[in-house]
This record gives C-alpha cells, sequence and structure tokens, in this order.
C-alpha cells in the first residue's frame, strides 16, 4: 500500500524543474552542436568546390590546348594538377573512352550527374566510395571551341581527411555537450535546492504555530516575492483560525455557563425538597419549577441543533410566495402584549412587498429580530418596523432606541451567546441565540442581515433580492 502511495505521489518541484532544465539544455546543446557540423561541412563544401574549380578550370585550359597544338590531351594532362594535392580527375573522350585518369582513385566508378557549368559549385558536388576512399566529386562536359568535340571531365577530392576530421570534432562535440549538461543539470539541482530554502524555512516557522501561539504572523517582507501571495493566504487563514478558536472558546464558556444555571437551579431545588417531608402542593411547585428550567434547556438544545443544521446545509427551504405586511402584521400583534408591559409602542411603516421566501423561516427571522428590539428598547419608547423596494431587493428594518454600540461589536452581535455588554445578566427569555438564528436562516434563503447603530438607535435591516 506504501509503495502504491508513494507511486500515486506527485513528482517533486525540485525533480520536475531539474528535469525541464536538462531536457532544454540538451535540446539546445543538440541543436547547436548539429548547427556546427552543418556549418562545418558546408564550410568544407565550399573549400572542396574552389579547390575542385581550379581543377578543373586547369584541365579544361590543357584540353584547349592540346586541340590548338595539335597534339594528344594524355601527354600534357598529366601537368594540369601540379601543386595540388589529394584531388584526381579522369577525363573521358565522345566515345567514353577514358584517355586520362589520375592514379590512386578508381573515378571511373562516379555514379553522380554530368553537368555543362562553367564554374563549380557545392550543389554540383556528391560522395562516392571509390573502393578505398570516399570521395567528393562531380563530373562536367567540356566542349572544344566552335567544333562538335567534347569532352567528359570528373574532378575529385579525397574526403579521409575532413572525414576523420569531422568524426573527432563530432566525438569531441557530444563530449562537450553530455559533460555541459551533466555541470549545468547539477547546478540547476543546486539552485532549485537553495531556492527552495525560504520554503523550508517558511515551512519550520509553519510548523511551530500552536493552538495557543495563534497570534503569530509570518511577515511577507522576508521572504521572496513570489512568495508574498502565499504569505499573505496563511496570515489570513490564521486570523481566520484565531477568531474561530476564539469564538468556539466564548462559546464553550457561554454554553458551559447557560447550562449550568438551569442544572444548578434543578440540583438545588432536588436537595431542597428531599431535605423534608413536603406537602403535595410543595411537590407541585417544585416540578413546575423544575418543567420551566427544562423547557429553558429543551429551547437552547433544539436552537443549537437548528444552527448545526442550517449552517450545514441538512435543512432545504420551502420558498413560496409570501406577504410580508400581512406576515408582519401577524408577528406585531403577538408581540403587542410582550410590547405593553414596558409601554412600547411597535409603528408599522412603509409599503406592502411581496417575496419568495420559507415562510416559517422568515416568520421565526424576523420574530428574532423584533424580540430582540423590544427587550432592549427602553420603557416608554417605539420599535419601528419598515418596509421599502428599491433597485430590485426588499429591505426590512427593525428600529429600537438604544445607546451607540461600538463598530467593533456591531459585527460580533450575531455571534452565539455573544453580549456586547458582558456585565449584562440574560433576562431567563433567551439564550443569546436568536439573532445567530435569525442571520442563519436568512442566508439559507439567500437573505443578508445587517445592523447599524447611531447615538439615538440601533436598525437591523434584512435585504431580499426580488425576482423580476
Amino acid at each position: 500500500m506504501k509503495i502504491k502511495n508513494i507511486l500515486k505521489r506527485p513528482s517533486s518541484l525540485a525533480f520536475r524543474v531539474t528535469v525541464i532544465v536538462g531536457i532544454t539544455i540538451f535540446v539546445c546543446l543538440t541543436f547547436i552542436s548539429l548547427m556546427v557540423q552543418q556549418s562545418i561541412a558546408q564550410h568544407f563544401a565550399e573549400q572542396d568546390a574552389d579547390e575542385l574549380n581550379e581543377v578543373f578550370l586547369a584541365v579544361k585550359k590543357k584540353l584547349h590546348v592540346a586541340y590548338h597544338e595539335g597534339v594528344s590531351p594524355s601527354s600534357i594532362l598529366f601537368q594540369a594538377v601540379s601543386g595540388h594535392h589529394g584531388v584526381y580527375f579522369l577525363v573521358k573522350n565522345e566515345a567514353q573512352e577514358i584517355i586520362f585518369s589520375s592514379e590512386s582513385a578508381a573515378l571511373e566508378k562516379y555514379p553522380g550527374d554530368t553537368y555543362e557549368i562553367e564554374h563549380i559549385s557545392p550543389s554540383h558536388l556528391s560522395l562516392f566510395f571509390d573502393g578505398e576512399h570516399m570521395l567528393r566529386a562531380t563530373g562536367i562536359i567540356v566542349p572544344i571551341d566552335a567544333t562538335q568535340m567534347q569532352y567528359q571531365v570528373i574532378v575529385a577530392s579525397n574526403m579521409d581527411f575532413h572525414m576523420n576530421y569531422m568524426e573527432a570534432f563530432e566525438k569531441t562535440l557530444w563530449g562537450i555537450i553530455v559533460l555541459s549538461g551533466a555541470i549545468t543539470i547539477l547546478v540547476a539541482r543546486f539552485a532549485v535546492y537553495r531556492g527552495h530554502s525560504p520554503l523550508r524555512r517558511l515551512s519550520r516557522k509553519i510548523g511551530s504555530i500552536t493552538a495557543d501561539k495563534l497570534d503569530i504572523r509570518l511577515d511577507p517582507n522576508e521572504v521572496p516575492v513570489e512568495l508574498a501571495n502565499l504569505v499573505g493566504s496563511f496570515n489570513a487563514m490564521i486570523e481566520r483560525l484565531e477568531s474561530g478558536f476564539e469564538q468556539l472558546s466564548h462559546f464553550s464558556a457561554d454554553i458551559a455557563h447557560e447550562l449550568r444555571t438551569p442544572i444548578t437551579n434543578l440540583t438545588t431545588q432536588a436537595q431542597v425538597i428531599l431535605n423534608k417531608p413536603r406537602s403535595t402542593d410543595e411537590y407541585i411547585e417544585i416540578l413546575y419549577s423544575n418543567l420551566e428550567e427544562y423547557e429553558r434547556m429543551t429551547k437552547m438544545v433544539s436552537d443549537m441543533l437548528l444552527l448545526a443544521q442550517t449552517e450545514h446545509g441538512l435543512i432545504k427551504p420551502r420558498a413560496e410566495l409570501i406577504d410580508c405586511g400581512k406576515e408582519i402584521g401577524e408577528l406585531v400583534e403577538y408581540f403587542e402584549l410582550l410590547a405593553h408591559e414596558k409601554h412600547i409602542s411597535i409603528i408599522r411603516m412603509g409599503n406592502n412587498i411581496k417575496l419568495m421566501c420559507d415562510k416559517s423561516m422568515f416568520r421565526q427571522a424576523l420574530s428574532n429580530l423584533l424580540s430582540n428590539a423590544i427587550r432592549y428598547a427602553p420603557e416608554n419608547a417605539n420599535v419601528t418596523v419598515s418596509m421599502k423596494s428599491r433597485d430590485g431587493e426588499a429591505h426590512i428594518s427593525i428600529s429600537n432606541p438604544s445607546n451607540i454600540i461600538p463598530e467593533t461589536q456591531l459585527s460580533r452581535l450575531f455571534d452565539r451567546f455573544y453580549r456586547a455588554d458582558p456585565s449584562r445578566k440574560r433576562d431567563g427569555q433567551g439564550a443569546g441565540l436568536g439573532l445567530t438564528i435569525a442571520r442563519s436562516v436568512l442566508e439559507v434563503n439567500d437573505a443578508s442581515i445587517r445592523v447599524e447603530s447611531s447615538e439615538h438607535e440601533t436598525t437591523f435591516t434584512v435585504v431580499f433580492t426580488l425576482n423580476s
């Protein structure tokens, strides 16, 4: 299994870079090698063409001299190539009879074409093996002045020296290529290893971060520019983790505190009732008191379960067309008794709006917001519920008079069990999950919620997108 996992594992970055550099170096060096060899071969071909052209002109001249002096061409052709080494020529008459042939070369085996040209160029030359030597040769027709007489001249150059030189040069060149490639790959491998040193330092520093050191941040100025974005993303992730960890710690402490109160009450009441015999009415009274605590814990557990389900997508909304004015009117009517106890008036404003939403979730979110506004509004105050639509959006706002809430605390009002004023005690009507649940069920319905606070009031605004 381990071997299988290793085989499936992607290749290391160092290996990939080394392979790419190695292939690129060898391709480039091979291309350069071929170009150098081609250039040298072309140079030798041009050199041979120039030398054979001189031999051809000398032979041509001798043939004309022999014709004008009336002597046999074979008697003077041997003088044509004096001073030239490694070059040969052969002359045939019109009957294809050999009238002269240089020694040490079997030019009669020449298999190439014959040209009617005045000047030999590399394109006229061809290679052939005469049995002993590799020759570069060409055939040329030589007419004699205005007569019908013409000769066929084959001129050739011995390629043994060139071939030996090119073979030795090719071996040396490929040796240089292999050695240079190997050195380049080793240097590239070392450079990649050194180039990854910031990553290794970064990895060690990241490895030192533990749950009790989430305040550590990496400095983007201490890493190469290519890693700056990575460091920025990591710092943002650690910041989210620190915030989540801190929130989880507060949540654990808060839920322990919230559960401890009813459990302590139940324990105390049980101890008191068991301390001595009680009457039936006393037992009934204690049981009713216990029932209230049980209902409080049940509500808290239900709220926590609802949050878990909405945050993990386990609850799917059943969207339907709802009349916001009608739903809000029923909620206002329901909360009027609670508001009346504090001498609070609930004022409705704005035009009616119809939108697609899960009705039960809509009522639950607005109910929590309205309950929260009544709870924290001072006596003899007004709580305002307003509706308006603009730019394809429906805005439902609930406002209550209050002192200004600091900007740093506004975004945390929707955290579980969060209290803007830690010294303030719960009033027993809730566990501090109302705003959190409101935000969760609204987000499930593709709505958003925001809060604004001024010196005179706090306003929660729910925003729905209206279907066109």
